[in-house]
């Protein structure tokens, strides 16, 4: 690679944090919508290209113990960090390695999930055509490839911002925050640009220099993705998250439009992108010799579990709506739903459900989730969430979200080892962070699945 990625990812360690997009537990849904038979996560081999130090690959391993996991990172000094917290956390499935992808040569068959998020788009022409390659060549017959890169029509306006911080740097300023600070001094109030720059300033140093201000950051439209991806043998499904085909903004009245007008789905996609200046996907790929139905039997939705993510319009969706939210916040078998529905037709109930999640107001999973939104008596952290907030690194929630804190807060969480009960973790937290809302705030902690 060239030397300045490689000295960026040697002296400077990218934030590390969870990638919902790349949850396999949802790729999965994804893939089966597309008429996929794809391998049950909890039985497979799961790779991740870029793994960083870890974050983002062990908490599946701990979710899934029969699943073998490896991953590779450029950095040494981050596969040793993902080394250190994977030992910390007792996890026995996985393996770490620092190399380079056009380098490694996985030993033990193909995989059935390949994760490369965040990479695409800030490696060279040569890494990328090697990551399609390499994705074609070790991909089970049922495997998918989940990779996320930068949208074109979203990151154009953005460049011209770039190069007048870059030129700022030049003359002296500093860091990207520094130039970044005197570009919105000097910028005229209403300009389009001031949301671009608040953008920037809000993901902070550690993001900048990897995102913003990489030494490459190379975006592209989907039809390119798409046809680089079918030039390496490899078919594109959509989106890792079902609902996020489409953009949410654009509004159904504008998306009807641009559908109308549009030759096929791609084309309608590329619209939309445009419309909404949408700056990002997560898309999913298989080989191109994967057999796919042509198309999903109604009854393969109820293999899923669901749960909502916002009220839909139509009456009788917001009737199977409240039916998966009287078991919030748990994502629950399409069956429970059926279950508090007495008298309706599961068929219908299947497709109206299918159509939810294509429209983002179901949020699949192919597997339930279940848990105590109370806290515990005596809270505790597993191992691995342990060692972060020993770190002060965000805690993995229980839907892979990554949840930061302020510095004051890791304290109180290092000490939820299981030795304290109610009281006496309140009297630790008044002791060391007398700011903190305890109640509420163990509370926030519990909904989000943390405690064991």
């Amino acid at each position: 690679m060239p030397i300045p990625i490689q000295e960026l990812y040697e002296t400077r360690i990218y934030p590390a944090m969870s990638h919902p997009l790349s949850d396999p537990a949802v790729s999965a849904v994804a893939a089966m919508l597309g008429g996929l038979a794809v391998r049950h996560p909890a039985a497979a081999r799961i790779l991740e290209i870029g793994c960083c130090s870890g974050l983002n690959l062990i908490p599946l391993a701990l979710r899934w113990p029969g699943s073998r996991f490896i991953g590779i990172d450029l950095s040494g000094s981050a596969i040793a960090t993902a080394r250190e917290l994977a030992g910390a956390a007792g996890v026995v499935n996985i393996e770490f390695h620092a190399v380079d992808l056009r380098d490694f040569k996985p030993a033990g068959g193909g995989f059935d999930f390949i994760i490369a998020h965040g990479f695409l788009s800030w490696v060279p022409a040569d890494v990328q055509a090697a990551l399609f390659a390499f994705c074609r060549g070790n991909l089970t017959p049922t495997g998918i490839a989940t990779i996320s890169f930068n949208l074109e029509c979203g990151w154009r306006p953005r460049f011209p911002v770039i190069e007048k911080a870059r030129a700022i740097q030049q003359a002296g300023a500093g860091d990207e925050m520094s130039a970044l600070a005197i570009l919105r001094s000097v910028t005229e109030p209403g300009s389009p640009e001031l949301a671009i720059i608040d953008d920037m300033l809000a993901k902070g140093p550690a993001i900048l220099a990897f995102d913003d201000f990489g030494p490459i950051n190379d975006p592209w439209p989907l039809d390119r993705f798409v046809q680089t991806a079918a030039a390496a043998g490899l078919r594109w499904l959509g989106e890792s998250h079902p609902g996020n085909n489409l953009p949410q903004n654009p509004d159904a009245r504008t998306l009807e439009k641009l559908r109308g007008h549009s030759t096929d789905l791609l084309a309608f996609y590329l619209a939309a992108d445009a419309t909404a200046g949408r700056a990002f996907r997560s898309s999913v790929l298989c080989r191109e010799d994967a057999r796919l139905a042509e198309r999903v039997a109604w009854e393969q939705v109820f293999e899923w579990s669901v749960r909502g993510a916002f009220l839909p319009s139509s009456s009788e969706d917001q009737r199977i709506f409240q039916a998966i939210a009287s078991a919030a916040p748990a994502s629950v078998p399409l069956d429970v739903v059926v279950a508090a529905m007495p008298g309706c037709d599961r068929r219908d109930v299947a497709r109206r459900v299918g159509e939810g999640i294509q429209r983002g107001w179901i949020l699949p999973r192919i597997e339930p989730v279940c848990f105590d939104v109370e806290p515990p008596p005596r809270p505790a952290l597993n191992p691995f969430r342990l060692e972060c907030a020993r770190r002060r690194l965000p805690l993995v929630d229980i839907w892979h979200q990554p949840c930061s804190f302020p510095a004051g807060h890791y304290a109180v969480l290092a000490a939820m080892d299981g030795s304290r009960d109610l009281c006496g973790l309140a009297a630790f937290s008044k002791r060391h962070c007398p700011e903190l809302a305890f109640e509420p705030w163990l509370r926030h902690l519990a909904g989000r699945g943390l405690f064991t």
